[in-house]
C-alpha cells in the first residue's frame, strides 16, 4: 500500500518507451528525467529516490505539486502537468529537500501542440444563447470554478488511473472547436463511445465533490482524487452517486447518456492536474509507471 502525502516534490519523468536518463543528483536524492519537454495538454510522471527520512518539495509553474511515496518512504512520485493553453517556453522546476536543506533547479520546456480542428453543427438555441440561459450558464461556471480554487487534499489514489468506459475515442482531446461556423474553446477532454446506459466507472479512488445537471455538460460528476487530480464525467443518462460520497476505482458512478449539449450518446471524460487541463488518456498511460 502506498503511503500518501500532500507535499510538494521534484521531478522525474518516466515512460515505457525510453530508458531512464540519470539527472543531476541532489545530495542524497536521485532525480530521474526521461524528457525535459512537455507538449501543451500533456503531463509526465516523475520519481525521486530519496534517503530514508528525507522529504522533497517541488514548485512548478508557481504551484506546489503533490506526491505519493512507496511503502518504504524513499520513492517520491507524482504528476507534472502543462495546461492545454499554457504559453510555450522554458519553465523552472525548483527542488528542495529536507532536513538536508539541499536545493536545485531544472528547466522544463513546454512546447506548442496542434491538436487539429473539429466542426460541429448544433441547434441554434444551443449555441446562440438567450439572456436567461446565459445567466444560468454563468451561475454554473461559478460553481465549477469553486472546485478548481479549493485547497488541494491528500492523494486518494495509489496506483494507475483507468478508463471509465472501454469505447473508442470519438472526440479527441485538444481539438479546436468550430460550432455552427463559430470558433469556440478547444476540447478539454476526450469523448468515448458508449451506448446509452453503458456503465461509467470511477477512474480511481476519490471523493465526489459535485453532481449536477448543467446546460453544456448535462448530468455531470466531478471526483476529487486528491493530490490536485480531478476527473469529470459529462452527458450522463443517470448519476449513481451523491456529493461527498467516497468512491472506489472501478465503481459504477453513472450511465452513458446524451444530456446537455450533445450530439448523441457518449461519455465526455476530462481531467485536471493542479488546475491544468490535460489529456486523460495520457494520465492513464503515465500512471501505469507508478511504483508501489
Amino acid at each position: 500500500m502506498v503511503k500518501k502525502y500532500a507535499i510538494v516534490f521534484s521531478i522525474l519523468i518516466v515512460s515505457a518507451l525510453f530508458p531512464y536518463d540519470y539527472a543531476e543528483a541532489l545530495s542524497e536524492s536521485d532525480i530521474y528525467l526521461l524528457s525535459r519537454i512537455i507538449p501543451q495538454g500533456d503531463m509526465s510522471l516523475i520519481k525521486i529516490r530519496a534517503k530514508e527520512g528525507e522529504s522533497v518539495r517541488v514548485t512548478w509553474l508557481e504551484k506546489d505539486v503533490s506526491l505519493i511515496t512507496d511503502s518504504g518512504g524513499t520513492v517520491w512520485q507524482g504528476f507534472l502537468a502543462a495546461d492545454l493553453q499554457e504559453e510555450p517556453g522554458h519553465y523552472k522546476v525548483i527542488v528542495n529537500t529536507s532536513p538536508s536543506g539541499d536545493e536545485g533547479e531544472f528547466e522544463i520546456e513546454i512546447v506548442d501542440k496542434d491538436y487539429g480542428v473539429r466542426n460541429l453543427t448544433l441547434p441554434k438555441e444551443m449555441v446562440d444563447l438567450d439572456e436567461k440561459t446565459l445567466k444560468k450558464v454563468r451561475k454554473e461556471y461559478a460553481v465549477i470554478n469553486a472546485i478548481w480554487e479549493a485547497p488541494v487534499s491528500d492523494p486518494c489514489w495509489n496506483d494507475f488511473f483507468m478508463r471509465p468506459v472501454d469505447g473508442e475515442v470519438v472526440g479527441p482531446f485538444g481539438r479546436r472547436s468550430i460550432i455552427n461556423d463559430q470558433p469556440r474553446s478547444p476540447h478539454s477532454g476526450v469523448d468515448l463511445r458508449g451506448a446509452e446506459g453503458t456503465p461509467v466507472k470511477a477512474a480511481n479512488e476519490g471523493k465526489v465533490v459535485l453532481t449536477s445537471h448543467h446546460f453544456f455538460s448535462g448530468n455531470s460528476i466531478y471526483v476529487d482524487h486528491g493530490g490536485g487530480v480531478i476527473s469529470m464525467y459529462f452527458h450522463l443518462k443517470e448519476i449513481k452517486v451523491k456529493q461527498d460520497d467516497m468512491v472506489r476505482k472501478g465503481q459504477i458512478i453513472g450511465l452513458v447518456g446524451s444530456t446537455g449539449r450533445s450530439t448523441g450518446p457518449h461519455l465526455h471524460w476530462g481531467v485536471r492536474i493542479n488546475g491544468a487541463r490535460v489529456n486523460p488518456l495520457s494520465l492513464c498511460k503515465k500512471s501505469m509507471e507508478l511504483e508501489e
